[in-house]
């Protein structure tokens, strides 16, 4: 069981995350999207007990059961270049059966080449996986900040399929942070974040086929289509009204007079959380 109570952070006197209330069981997957300053990897730092290098303070708690690890965003500099696959990750445990037993499941068969490796010698995909795997001998819990920011579409979904296999196998919690909807591809849970506030949280599948709040029809809607036309079809920004107590008034088919005075609140509504009046 992981429980996460959030109820405010920031990075100075900045407030970025408000009320974030949460509770995973062991074996839930969870997607965290939102654009760049909605608060995803704020959430994943507090999370993983590393905000404090990062100059976040935060009201609240996080309890866990289960030991987390971080997977982290930037694989090209995550690992050190003079060192080894294999001493690299014992650091972390010198159980020599554990890592190859690791590496295995991280998909990895040539295992004994692979623990002989330099960073150089490893492909995008590759590096993600030897991340995973020290991410791994570390924790039960596995947070993946942007995991597939610096690697190719394919190799995307091939670390997204990892992931689902590791939950599916191994009953490993994961927590994936990312911007691209695209990758959303498993079942399980999925909140979407604005301006470090919760506007939509339920089960994946349901909130992708069926959207209620604007902002996340707005993220579907941004999903490139393979016939669009580049001159025709071009993406819309999202209007954002900053004086109104609702910024989504501007693009709400719901909206009424009240959403400009009086801040909504996230409430439940079939099965799911949504930050809406109506």
């Amino acid at each position: 069981m992981l429980s996460i109570d959030i109820k405010e952070a920031f990075y100075g006197t900045k407030k970025v995350l408000s009320n974030i209330n949460l509770q995973l069981n062991d074996g839930d997957i969870l997607a965290v999207v939102g654009e760049t300053g909605a608060g995803k990897t704020t959430i994943a730092k507090i999370i993983s007990g590393i905000y404090k290098f990062y100059g976040i303070n935060f009201n609240g708690s996080v309890h866990s059961d289960k030991k987390i690890s971080f997977v982290p965003q930037n694989i090209s500099e995550s690992l050190d270049p003079l060192f080894t696959v294999e001493a690299q990750m014992r650091e972390i445990n010198d159980d020599m059966e554990l890592i190859r037993d690791t590496l295995l499941k991280v998909g990895f068969f040539d295992v004994e080449r692979v623990l002989k490796y330099y960073p150089h010698n490893l492909s995008g995909g590759m590096k993600q996986r030897v991340l995973t795997a020290m991410a791994l001998l570390e924790g039960d819990v596995l947070i993946a900040d942007e995991f597939t920011s610096a690697l190719d579409r394919t190799t995307k979904f091939q670390i997204v399929e990892l992931f689902k296999k590791l939950n599916e196998e191994f009953n490993i919690t994961i927590i994936f942070i990312t911007h691209d909807i695209e990758l959303l591809r498993f079942k399980g849970l999925l909140m979407v974040m604005h301006m470090g506030e919760i506007v939509e949280f339920g089960d994946a599948d349901s909130i992708k086929n069926n959207p209620y709040h604007p902002y996340m029809k707005f993220l579907m809607g941004s999903i490139p289509k393979e016939d669009m036309h580049y001159t025709k079809d071009r993406f819309k920004e999202v209007s954002i009204n900053k004086t109104a107590a609702c910024p989504f008034v501007e693009i709400c088919d719901n909206s009424q007079e009240l959403c400009y005075k009086i801040k909504p609140e996230l409430k439940e509504h079939d099965e799911r959380l949504i930050r809406c009046h109506f």
